[in-house]
């Protein structure tokens, strides 16, 4: 029986049982699933109830200890003994019926020796354990951030009821991807990356070490995304350093830190730093990934069809990467906010869709907005688009520029 080694960094979360409950009760066959944990707990969380279970492996920390995200799956990648499978997940989750069978059927589907199954799963609601949507998501670029990360956004996969295999990716969710066991040994999480960059680390050097991306055509999984109920580690961090007077490091600064070791990886700059094992690998080059994936990590630039979402392969030889940016201002009133108001998605896109900048109006940020980018295409219209406190979207409205 092929046996799933499934991978769970949980940071002071009162889902991880409901998560790790669901997981069981919905496998196929619950036995051939192992679990290593890395909690990170506070006085109030118990998993008695699998203490003595034999496919649990439980790294024990109080929540003071931790080092962060990356450091934490760091950790639990030691756990793995050689099982056929590993499914890495966060610690709030719900699963479809015989999960387990089917991402192992869909693996076969790939045809290739090394594939990696991975999305931005699902939504659901944990307060009465809602599903929120069906349609399987991929991961599309949306711009490069200042400190070198990429963001990312879900798109639903077109006409994907007709679809029979999964679909070629350029992007690795760190809250969701299958794969087979062995990637726990030669995929090895580098611990001095804090949060931000975790998951283009995961695509770049998972592609060069010989492993292909695809995003499923069924949805399997779903993903708690609004952290409400949550602490953050960055917030305990800094409150921690407060208490005990401690000044010589805050969460700040091991993010500075963590994204510059990030950007020497990625080759956006060359600051002479050893990354030892936790470099790229040697099966593809960087140069291999940036024309697949439609990306110039020196320029930081993406592909218009990376942009768009469209499937990879790019392999864009011509000069795309060489395109004059433009600068662009524009001065933003926000519209009037409703009571029940959770924020307000504000983007500006062009006129094929291509999303040029985004971000969040709240309540308390009511007064006229600048917002200044740059964009090689002509920026078409701006959409404001309400979030509800009960995670509806309603009333979008689109304004041509």
């Amino acid at each position: 029986m092929s046996k799933i080694f499934v991978q769970i960094a949980s940071y002071r979360d009162p889902e991880l049982l409901p998560t790790i409950r669901d997981c069981l009760k919905k496998a196929k066959d619950p036995n051939r699933l192992t679990f290593g944990l890395c909690w990170q707990r506070d006085e109030n969380e118990t998993l008695d109830e699998f203490a003595d279970d034999p496919r649990f492996k439980i790294l024990d920390y109080h929540w003071s200890k931790s080092k962060g995200l990356c450091w934490a799956r760091s950790e639990i990648q030691k756990l793995w003994t050689d099982e056929d499978y590993t499914l890495q997940l966060d610690s709030h989750h719900r699963f479809a019926e015989n999960w387990d069978q089917e991402l192992i059927d869909m693996m076969g589907l790939t045809g290739v020796k090394k594939p990696i199954l991975t999305s931005y799963a699902g939504m659901y609601r944990p307060s009465d354990n809602k599903i929120l949507n069906t349609d399987p998501y991929k991961m599309v670029a949306s711009n490069f951030t200042e400190s070198g990360t990429i963001l990312f956004r879900p798109h639903s996969i077109e006409n994907y009821e007709q679809l029979k295999a999964p679909i070629p990716a350029r992007f690795v969710s760190g809250h969701y991807f299958f794969t087979i066991g062995p990637h726990c040994s030669e995929y090895k999480y580098d611990p001095n990356i804090y949060f931000a960059g975790d998951e283009i680390s995961l695509s770049i050097r998972s592609f060069t070490l010989g492993y292909d991306l695809f995003h499923p055509h069924k949805t399997l999984v779903w993903h708690e995304y609004t952290r409400e109920g949550r602490t953050k580690h960055w917030t305990d961090f800094n409150e921690q350093n407060v208490k005990e007077q401690i000044v010589d490091q805050t969460w700040y600064e091991m993010d500075l830190s963590s994204k510059r070791r990030l950007r020497h990886m990625l080759q956006e700059e060359d600051n002479n730093i050893d990354l030892g094992e936790y470099g790229l690998g040697g099966v593809r080059s960087h140069r291999d990934y940036e024309l697949y994936a439609g990306i110039n990590f020196k320029y930081k630039k993406l592909h218009p069809k990376t942009l768009k979402g469209i499937n990879p392969p790019i392999n864009d030889n011509s000069n795309w990467e060489n395109i004059t940016e433009q600068n662009y201002m524009f001065m933003i009133d926000p519209p009037i906010v409703t009571d029940n108001l959770k924020f307000i998605y504000l983007g500006i896109e062009t006129e094929d869709g291509q999303v040029l900048f985004r971000t969040e109006i709240t309540k308390s940020n009511k007064e006229r907005i600048t917002i200044k980018f740059t964009s090689d295409t002509k920026p078409y219209k701006i959409i404001y688009w309400p979030m509800t406190t009960d995670n509806q979207w309603v009333n979008r409205e689109d304004i041509l520029i």
